[in-house]
């Protein structure tokens, strides 16, 4: 059931024969399989081409909006949204990818990989070298260094790690300048201080010709830390900006 489920990820549609080559499942098997899925309202059959149904996206949503940093990542990055007209991410580190869990705004509008759930190589993007860059070091070489998208990309374990400690001198705050989008600049920062336990970053995006890198930088990092401050109900200190006043 986990094989059949996981061709689907990502796909508009998949036939019972694609399927059943992908997962090595015998077609009665898989079709026995896929029509309880079918019944339970995870996957929807539309004539001969099966897709995930909206009983999992339902799943996903209740497990996304239980998460305290989500609760509280979204009225800050809709005040964030607001006061710099970039778009705002809620992104997590899972194994090697970054996976979008939130979005406000629209921007960009048809990039691989940064619609709402969508995935990226984890070194290619802002968010997660924020997420790598605090991590031991001795686990960096397993990130390894994937085909880069765009010709301003990293492109070797070396650059990589230079980047990763560029990120640590700018306090946790990563940059990505047209690295995994042509045209687009994306600024981000973990979510919480270093030990707070907290698998979460902060992004800001939008068109290069828009983004005012060092506001964007200190927007982003103030918002993330106002959400590890919601989640965890820690008291603001006196002077500390309101989020609002900060890009």
């Amino acid at each position: 059931m986990a094989s059949l489920l996981q061709v689907l990820d990502g796909q508009h549609h998949c036939t019972l024969a694609q399927i059943s080559r992908q997962t090595r499942v015998p077609r009665s098997s898989a079709h026995r399989i896929l029509q309880r899925l079918v019944d339970l309202g995870w996957v929807e059959r539309h004539g001969f081409n099966y897709s995930l149904g909206i009983r999992m996206f339902e799943l996903g949503v209740r497990v996304v909006h239980r998460d305290q940093v989500h609760g509280a990542a979204l009225p800050v990055m809709h005040a964030l949204y607001r006061s710099t007209g970039l778009t705002a991410y809620l992104s997590v580190l899972q194994s090697t990818d970054i996976l979008h869990i939130e979005r406000v705004g629209g921007w960009p509008e048809r990039a691989a990989g940064w619609h709402l759930g969508g995935r990226q190589p984890a070194v290619h993007c802002a968010a997660g070298r924020a997420l790598i860059a605090r991590l031991d070091e001795a686990l960096w070489p397993e990130l390894a260094v994937l085909q880069p998208p765009t010709s301003r990309a990293i492109c070797g374990p070396t650059a990589l790690r230079r980047e990763l400690y560029r990120v640590r001198d700018r306090g946790g705050v990563a940059i990505d300048n047209e690295g995994c989008v042509p045209g687009t600049i994306a600024v981000a920062a973990p979510v919480g201080p270093s030990g707070a336990g907290i698998n979460a970053a902060l992004t800001l995006c939008g068109p290069a010709p828009a983004v005012q890198t060092d506001k964007a930088m200190a927007a982003v990092h103030a918002a993330a830390m106002n959400i590890w401050q919601a989640a965890a109900g820690v008291p603001r200190r006196r002077g500390q900006r309101a989020l609002a006043t900060t890009a």
